[in-house]
């Protein structure tokens, strides 16, 4: 059954499922891809997943996973900031989203409440063994 579901991951067919740790530990949740960027210096790219599909306004919880562009591998010793903007409200939200380090290149990000329909980007500060930023869009429905 695991290779059956693991050939239908490398083919597309089928959500990767990712073991959350923390609290949850041992909870399985299928996450999908919602948006994914190269940073500035084009050195890395910046995923983001969602258990949640379609994105909906809220109270998200999202994995970010951060790979050097060129390897994909998971880039290590990094740390993450990130940024929610609404373009077309110019505006961003006063609460601080939260970002757990996972693994190498792997972070939860917690608490992150777009509170508002729409396109929304995720403005992310990456800053260790590599500095960069990197943009990421998201829409969100109601």
């Amino acid at each position: 059954m695991k290779a059956l579901v693991m050939w239908m991951h490398l083919l597309g067919a089928a959500p990767l499922a990712v073991p959350d740790a923390g609290s949850d530990a041992g909870v399985v949740r299928a996450e999908t891809a919602v948006g994914s960027a190269v940073s500035a210096s084009g050195r890395l790219r910046v995923e983001v997943r969602s258990a949640a599909v379609p994105l909906r306004r809220g109270v998200q919880v999202l994995r970010v996973q951060v790979t050097d562009a060129a390897s994909g591998k998971p880039v290590p010793d990094v740390v993450l900031a990130v940024q929610p903007w609404m373009p077309s409200m110019g505006h961003g939200i006063e609460e601080v989203p939260r970002v757990i380090a996972r693994e190498p290149g792997t972070f939860d990000v917690t608490e992150l409440d777009l509170f508002m329909p729409g396109v929304w980007e995720l403005r992310f500060t990456l800053k260790g063994a590599v500095e960069d930023t990197a943009a990421v869009t998201l829409k969100l429905g109601r």
